[in-house]
C-alpha cells in the first residue's frame, strides 16, 4: 500500500522534487512542502482545483456522516446539502466578543441554515477547547462507520482535526494547517477511540477574498485572538476603506456600522475624491436594519439603519446580505 503524508493526505513518493507528495527519505511522515509549510511558512501553490476535490468527495455515500465545517466570520454552505446526513460545525467562537450568548447565536444560525439534512448544530473553538468533547460524543452518539469532515479552505477544518487527535488519542499525528489554499491534498483517515475519522481537501471557495489578496494580507484578515468590533456612526454620506481590499461607500440619515473582523486589518475614512479602488466598478447593495453584510472569508457587518451602499471590490469577491446573526 503506498504511504500517505500524514500532513496532508497525499501519496509519498522520492523520485520528483517537483511532484506533489516528494521527500527525501519515504520513512518520513510528511513531505516536503508540508515540512516546509509547517516549520518555515514556506507556501507553495498546487495545480489542483475544485474539480479534483469534488472527486473526492464524490466517495461519500448516504451512510456516512458529514462534519460541515464552516467559519463564524461567513457561515459558509455552499456544499451542504449534497449530504444527507450532516453535523454544522461552527468553528472560531473564540474571536467572538465573549459577550455574545453562544445559544442565542446558535439559534439565530439555526434560522438561516434550516435544512433537512442537519442533524445537530455545534459551536466550537479549537483554540480554547470549546465544545470539543460536545462534538466528539455527538459524532460517536450516531454510530457511523465513516465520519468525513469537509469544508471551505479556512474554515478550521485541519485544526479542529488536529485538536480532536489531540484530546482522544496519544498518536503522532499533525495535519498540517495554514490559511492558503489546498493545504490538504487528498483524504487522512484517522481512527479516535475506534472512530473513523476522515479529513478532506478543503473546497476552494470561488468567492473567496483569499483568491485576491496578498500572503501577507492573508495572515493579517485571520483573526488571531478575540475581535474588538469596531463602530462607525453613519449620519451622512462617507467612505470607508478596508486594507485595500474594498471601498464602502455609504449613505443614510442616521445609524451605524458595526465591523467584524480581525483586529490588525487597518480600516480608514477616505473622501470622495480619494481614488482607492475606484478601478474596481462599485455594486450596489440595501441593506436593511437587522441584516450583515458579508464580505467572504475577510469580514460582517451589522447594520441599524436601512442603510444604502457602493462597494468597489474586485468583482470576483462574493459579497452577501444576510439576517443579522449578532
Amino acid at each position: 500500500m503506498n504511504k500517505k503524508c500524514q500532513g496532508c493526505g497525499i501519496i509519498l513518493q522520492t523520485k520528483d522534487p517537483n511532484k506533489e507528495g516528494y521527500t527525501t527519505n519515504i520513512e518520513n511522515k510528511v513531505c516536503i512542502r508540508c515540512f516546509r509549510l509547517k516549520n518555515y511558512g514556506e507556501y507553495k501553490i498546487t495545480q489542483r482545483t475544485n474539480i479534483d476535490y469534488k472527486k473526492i468527495l464524490s466517495k461519500i455515500t448516504d451512510e456516512d456522516l458529514v462534519i460541515y465545517v464552516t467559519s463564524i466570520l461567513n457561515l459558509e454552505t455552499k456544499y451542504l446539502q449534497n449530504f444527507k446526513n450532516c453535523i454544522l460545525v461552527v468553528t472560531k467562537l473564540d474571536i467572538l466578543p465573549k459577550s455574545l450568548k453562544e445559544n442565542k447565536l446558535k439559534t439565530k444560525i439555526a434560522l438561516l441554515k434550516n435544512y433537512n439534512n442537519i442533524k445537530d448544530i455545534i459551536l466550537v473553538s479549537s483554540i480554547n477547547n470549546h465544545n470539543i468533547d460536545n462534538l466528539f460524543n455527538t459524532i460517536k452518539k450516531y454510530k457511523i462507520k465513516n465520519n468525513y469532515f469537509v469544508g471551505a479552505t479556512n474554515s478550521g477544518k485541519s485544526t479542529l482535526i488536529n485538536k480532536l487527535i489531540n484530546n482522544y488519542t496519544d498518536k503522532n499525528i499533525i495535519v498540517t494547517t495554514s490559511a492558503y489554499p489546498s493545504t490538504t491534498l487528498d483524504t487522512i483517515n484517522i481512527e479516535l477511540e475506534g472512530i473513523n475519522i476522515i479529513d478532506t481537501p478543503g473546497l476552494l471557495n470561488e468567492g473567496s477574498v483569499i483568491n485576491k489578496i496578498t500572503e501577507k494580507q492573508i495572515k493579517t484578515i485571520n483573526p488571531k485572538k478575540e475581535i474588538k468590533p469596531r463602530t462607525y456612526q453613519i449620519k451622512k454620506e462617507g467612505t470607508l476603506v478596508i486594507d485595500d481590499i474594498a471601498r464602502i461607500n455609504y449613505k443614510t440619515s442616521e445609524g451605524s456600522m458595526i465591523i467584524y473582523i480581525a483586529n490588525e486589518v487597518p480600516i480608514i475614512r477616505v473622501g470622495e475624491t480619494n481614488p482607492r479602488l475606484k478601478n474596481y466598478p462599485p455594486k450596489k447593495i440595501s441593506i436593511k436594519k437587522g441584516e450583515d453584510l458579508v464580505i467572504e472569508d475577510l469580514c460582517f457587518i451589522k447594520f441599524t439603519q436601512n442603510t444604502e451602499l457602493n462597494i468597489n471590490i474586485d468583482k470576483e469577491i462574493k459579497i452577501q446580505t444576510r439576517k443579522t446573526i449578532i
